[in-house]
């Protein structure tokens, strides 16, 4: 009886000791891993779509004013 009550209880001890060491090893790696792809992402995307908002409002606003002449123009005389 004393055998195998010492037995299961240093078994038990090895086991959960190197489980516990080997696994937030790889844990602490792929966390800082993706964290780090996914701040550069989203920080790109938010600069150019302000830059690009506020570029084509006004080169829109031009190319209306030049293409609304023009159109009508050449309509009329084509008719």
């Amino acid at each position: 009886k004393p055998v195998e009550k010492e037995k299961p209880k240093p078994a038990e001890e090895e086991q959960p000791k190197p489980t516990e060491e080997e696994k937030p090893k790889p844990a602490e790696e792929e966390k800082p891993k993706p964290v780090e792809e996914e701040k550069p992402k989203p920080t790109e995307e938010e600069t150019p779509k302000p830059a690009e908002q506020e570029q084509p409002q006004p080169v829109e606003e031009e190319k209306l004013t030049q293409v609304e002449e023009e159109k009508p123009k050449p309509a009329e005389e084509e008719k």
